[in-house]
This record gives C-alpha cells, structure tokens and sequence, in this order.
C-alpha cells in the first residue's frame, strides 16, 4: 500500500511527464510515465482496479480476432488482412463496472494521455492513437477484467505511433502474447517482450495462432511447448487453423485456458512498479545534475563573451565622433606620436591609437591632414546615427561570438548527441530598434560635447592670438577628452591627467610653431586645465555620457547573453523545483524499500 509523501511524490511526477519527455527532453520514457500513473492511482480512493490484460503481438498476429472471440463474436475490434489495423487500445468491461469504469477515468490518473470514447459491441473500430474506445459486455466469465486489444508493437508505422502498445506495458497485470504462424519464434516477439513484462512482475500466456492449412506434427507441438517455456508463461493455446475472410469464430471451449489464467484477482505489482519509477528518477535526476554542471559552465563562458565584444569607454568616444572629430583625432596621433611617446600612462597610447585605427563607423574613414573628401552623408555627421552603426557592429559582433560559444559547449554537444535538439541561436530582439534601446544616450553625449568644447573656448579666451590661430579651441578640447577618458584597466585618475594634458599641450603648440612665442600663455592655460577644466561639469558629463552610452551597450549584449542562457536553463531543472523534490522521493522510496 503507497500513503503519506509517496503519494504527494507519486502525484506531482504522475502529471509531469510532458514536462519531462518534451519540454526538458529528460530520459523520461512512456513507460515510466505510465508506471508513475498506476502507482499514483493505487494511492488515491479511485475504484479498486480489477484485472488488467492486454493482448500483445505482432502486426496481423491475430489480436483482434482473439479480442472479438472473447466478447462472445462480436465485431468490436476491426479484423483485415492489413497489416498494423488496431491503431489505439480497445478496452472491454463488463457491464457491471460501467460506473466503476467511468470514475477511473474521471481522476484523470488512468491511461493519461488517452480520452475514452464511447463504442458498441459491433462498432468494428480501429482505436486511435490518443483515445481509448470503450466498450461494454455481458460475458460472465470475464466480469472482474479490464481487456485490452492492442496496437502491434513491431511494424514501422507503430513506432511511428509512438510505441502505444508497449508504453502501456506498466498498466498490465497479465499480458497474452499472440504469435501467428510467421512469429512463433521470433525473438522480437518472444525475449523482448518477455524481457520487458519481467520488469513489471507480469503474468504471461502464449497464443500460437497457426495461420497455414497444415497439420501440426508432435515435433512442432513440442517445440511450441519449449517456446511458450523461454517465455515463461502460465500455459499456451494452440488454434487451429480456419478458412475464410473476416472474423473467424472458434468453437466454445477454445479459450477456456486463456480465461482462466486471465480471470483471477490481480497480483500485488506495487513493488516492481516502485523499481522502476525509482530507476526512472535515478536517471532523470543525474542527467539533470549533469546538465546543471554544464550550464554553469555555459553561464561562465557567455559571461566571458561580453569581456571580449564590449568596447571600453575610449573606443566609444571614437565611434561617436563626427568627420570632423575624427580627422582632429587623426592629426592629434600624428603630432603627439603616440606610437613612440611615453608620457601617457603604461599602455594608455596603444589603446587610443589602436582605437583610432579600429573604430567600425560604416562609411567614415580617417583621412590624413591636408586631405578632403566629398561632402558626408547625413547618417555620418549625425551622432545618433553614427551610435546605432556602431551598436549595430558590436551587437552582431556578440551575436556571432556567442553562437561560437553555444555551438562549442559541452552542455549543447550533450543534448545534440542525446536528443537532437539545437539551440535556437537567434538572440537579438529585432522587434526593438536600437535607436529605443540607444535611448538619449547618444543625445546626451552630443549636448555634454557641445558644452564641454564651449566651456573650453570660453576658457581660451585669455590665450594669445598665435596660440589659438595655432590650434584652435576645438582640438584642445578633443585632446582633452582623447587623453583623460579612461580605459576599462589602466584608468587615468584626474591628477596623472593634468600631467597629460599638459605634455601633450606642449608637444601640439611645438608641432605648430607656436611653442616659443606662448610663454606666459601656455602657462596660465596649462593652470586652467588643472584647475577650472578637469573635472569641472561639463568634463564630467562628457565622462558620463560616454559610460552611459557603453553601458546600453552592454546592457544589450548582457541581454542576449540571458536569452542564450535562459533557453539552455529551460532544459534543466532548478533545485527549488518540486519536481526535483518529488523525483528524489521515488528514488529514496525505492532504496528503502531495499
């Protein structure tokens, strides 16, 4: 008898199994399902089973017309000469247990899976792969049994109905097989199937139905004896042949063997049952415990996906500079030589030349000094337009490495090899235009350049002529910001700026030929950097805005890295699930029952 946290367990796994088998593609077999449900309902107040039989064989093996023999000659199940004819079960009951019947059905716990639908005895129906047709009879001698005509479970077409016959094997407290004359021996018919009813503690009998106009010597009854012994069943019966097209009608007494064997009280089963739906769960539980290993693994290696395709903030400031900007940019790394200079910090000068050289701006190209170009297209002088190309590259970017990475983990190659299953590997969210996500971060930072530069003129107001005619404000103000951005690791704090800045200020005005008439001028201005520019607002929001730019960036990189990562995680069971809980409790059930 099952009670207390078995049945809670048994219940939550009993309507679990979709969820198991589709949904996660976890080692959940039918069988398994159906063994779950018919322990969940020996827990429950549903009617008392009675027997169970079903009628097991091969394609035209003779199933149907034992089945209508049984029900006293009626044309329940259909009877042809073609092959896989029975396509669902075809369940007959006594009258008595209509009600009985009935409830059984209504706990929802009997033949999951399955709607029972309404026959009559002359119906002469095939079943349907999701239905149970449901008839009712008068013979006596098999009130207390539930009869089951079955699929085949040997031709093509019944595995590619999913193997009905044998997912339902769990139900059954008996099973007769049926072999015609082709399949007496054949090991299909007999060591697999018997294989399979010893783990359901099954009772079996064997049908020799001979399909050929012959004499059966006592060598071939002998021999019929030895298979019916590899099967191990209770006893055999041997019809003989008949002519003739449709049913064919034995005489009375032919079956009273088979009635017998099959009449009787059910056995207990509720051990072998048990056995299964616990190994069932061992199995799920460590292939669920495997998977959670190789997501982690997964989630770490997306995470090092967005290390490698997210910009720093100094590659952002180049890819949203206009033309304009970025032809100052190209001039200022001629001049200061930042190839050879070393008066920036360690490893700063190699990241903005290689970021000046780098930047993916479609349609802009650097162009040296003196050198001009056809007027720009609009999209190129517009910092909004110049962001979403730029998001747009680095958003493919990631998108390309991050199917690399799927397509290369262990958690994918597992369930690849094992279910056939391939991860989606469309991550973006092309119903959103990046300009939204973008937000007014691009806006932002075109305002915060816009002040940054007018404050930095205004400041220029007290240089002398030569120095600004020289220069310009502009420039300074772009050096400014192209040194005193900082990087993602070696970042420059505002006192090792100043000192940038004014180095670099001196190699500009040197490059000019303005550098020894400056003087007094040079000096103050190298004071007003120090003291009025770096880190005043205006600098700041430029900072700002460029981190704030970066960061939709990432945010939007970090978002397909959890699309990717939630597809993998739907295939796995969390830890807090009760499924897992109720999983573990039929494994435990069963190791205490050892």
């Amino acid at each position: 008898m099952i009670q207390g946290d078995d049945i809670s367990a048994l219940a939550v796994v009993a309507v679990a199994a979709d969820r198991l088998r589709h949904d996660l593609r976890l080692p959940w077999s039918a069988d398994a399902g159906h063994a779950v449900a018919r322990l969940a309902l020996s827990g429950t107040n549903a009617p008392r089973l009675p027997a169970m039989v079903g009628l097991y064989g091969g394609a035209s093996s003779g199933k149907s017309t034992i089945f209508d023999n049984l029900l006293g000659g009626h044309l329940a199940s259909r009877i042809t000469a073609r092959g896989h004819a029975t396509l669902g079960p075809i369940l007959a009951a006594h009258g008595s247990r209509r009600d009985d019947v009935r409830a059984l059905f209504a706990t929802g716990r009997f033949l999951p899976g399955f709607q029972p639908r309404d026959i009559e005895l002359d119906d002469n129906v095939t079943g349907a792969v999701d239905s149970v047709a449901l008839v009712f009879h008068s013979v006596d001698a098999l009130r207390d049994v539930l009869l089951f005509d079955l699929p085949d479970f040997t031709s093509g077409a019944a595995a590619d109905d999913g193997d009905v016959a044998l997912s339902l094997l769990p139900w059954f407290d008996r099973i007769i097989v049926v072999l015609d004359h082709e399949r007496w021996f054949d090991r299909q018919s007999t060591t697999s199937l018997r294989a399979r009813s010893v783990r359901f503690d099954q009772a079996r009998w064997a049908v020799f139905n001979q399909t050929q106009d012959a004499h059966l010597s006592d060598a071939e009854r002998h021999a019929l004896k030895e298979q019916a012994s590899n099967l191990s069943t209770r006893g055999m019966t041997i019809l003989e042949f008949r002519r003739g097209r449709g049913l064919c009608r034995f005489p009375p007494g032919t079956f009273d063997g088979l009635i017998g064997f099959a009449a009787p009280a059910p056995p207990d089963r509720i051990t072998s049952l048990r056995q299964c739906a616990s190994e069932a769960a061992n199995e799920v539980l460590n292939q669920n415990e495997e998977r959670t290993v190789r997501l982690a693994e997964l989630g770490r290696a997306l995470g090092s996906v967005i290390d490698r395709t997210i910009p720093d903030r100094r590659l952002c400031m180049m890819a949203l500079m206009t033309p304009d900007e970025r032809r100052q940019a190209e001039w200022l790394s001629r001049v200061l030589r930042l190839n050879e200079t070393r008066q920036w910090l360690s490893g700063q000068t190699r990241r903005l030349t290689a970021a000046l050289r780098s930047v993916p701006v479609v349609g802009s190209v650097l162009m040296p000094r003196g050198e001009t170009s056809g007027p720009p297209a609009q999209a190129e002088t517009d910092r909004g337009a110049l962001g979403v190309a730029f998001a747009r590259r680095v958003v493919e970017r990631h998108q390309q490495e991050l199917r690399r990475v799927i397509n290369a983990s262990t958690f994918w190659d597992e369930l690849r090899r094992w279910t056939g299953l391939e991860p989606a590997g469309a991550y973006v969210d092309n119903n959103t235009e990046l300009s939204v996500l973008l937000d007014n971060a691009t806006g932002e930072l075109d305002v915060a350049i816009r002040r940054w530069n007018e404050r930095l003129a205004m400041e220029c107001e007290g240089l002398s002529p030569k120095v600004k005619g020289a220069i310009g404000a502009g420039t300074i103000a772009l050096a400014v910001v192209l040194i005193a951005v900082p990087g993602p690791v070696t970042a420059l704090t505002a006192v090792a700026a100043k000192g940038a800045i004014a180095g670099a200020l001196t190699q500009l005005l040197t490059a000019t030929g303005a550098g020894a008439l400056v003087g007094g001028p040079l000096t103050r201005f190298a004071s007003v950097v120090q003291e009025k520019l770096i880190g005043s607002p205006e600098f700041n929001a430029v900072q700002i805005a460029v981190g704030a730019f970066r960061a939709r960036l990432h945010a939007m990189c970090a978002q397909m890295n959890d699309r990717a990562l939630s597809e993998a995680a739907a295939l796995v069971l969390a830890s807090d699930d009760p499924l897992v809980h109720a999983l573990e409790a039929l494994r435990d059930a069963w190791e205490d029952d050892r």
